[in-house]
């Protein structure tokens, strides 16, 4: 992915930081660091750079670019596919948000791309999109209408919430949940 250079920039104007220099049109490299990811290195973005004190202003096409370069890294959902996704489910803009516990137009926000879904939010919404029985649960509050105790086992529970996931031991024909790694490493035997 390469970025075309801007066609609007304020090349040759001085700079609002120093009044001193001009502005030249120049590629760098631009570092994104977050809480979340890894330091993230996007090579080649058009930049404005004040010939004076180095100082560097981003054409809105660079960061568009520089979005759209963020959103791939991450695997971000794009405002495409979060529009395919709620239709697909059979809800609106204002519902989705409701049912995801976001504010009234934050979902609208997503698909119109002025602000983005967070890396575990993109996750969410993708297996919600894969299983829409786990949508419509939580739609449907289901959380509401199962009972503080339980009287079936785990196992039983998991088979009924998730019956696409069990795991099924075709000589035994039992179901078992799936395999837990920090649950047999938990079980050490030091003897």
């Amino acid at each position: 992915m390469t970025q075309k250079k801007p066609t609007t920039t304020m090349e040759g104007e001085k700079c609002p930081f120093c009044a001193k220099g001009r502005l030249v049109l120049c590629q760098a490299d631009h570092r994104v660091i977050s809480p979340e990811e890894p330091e993230i290195v996007i090579a080649g973005v058009w930049v404005e750079k004040c010939d004076e004190c180095n100082e560097m202003l981003f054409p809105s096409e660079s960061s568009r670019y520089i979005d759209q370069a963020l959103a791939q890294e991450t695997e971000q959902l794009t405002p495409t596919q979060l529009e395919e996704i709620r239709k697909r489910l059979g809800v609106d803009q204002t519902e989705m948000s409701e049912i995801l516990g976001l504010g009234g137009r934050t979902y609208h926000r997503w698909e119109k791309g002025s602000q983005y879904p967070s890396r575990s939010m993109c996750c969410y919404i993708r297996i919600l999109g894969k299983f829409p029985f786990a949508f419509k649960w939580l739609r449907d509050g289901g959380w509401r209408h199962e009972k503080a105790t339980a009287t079936l086992s785990p196992q039983a529970n998991f088979e009924k919430s998730f019956p696409d996931l069990a795991l099924t031991d075709t000589n035994a024909n039992t179901t078992h949940p799936p395999f837990n790694p920090a649950i047999s490493f938990s079980k050490v035997n030091f003897g």
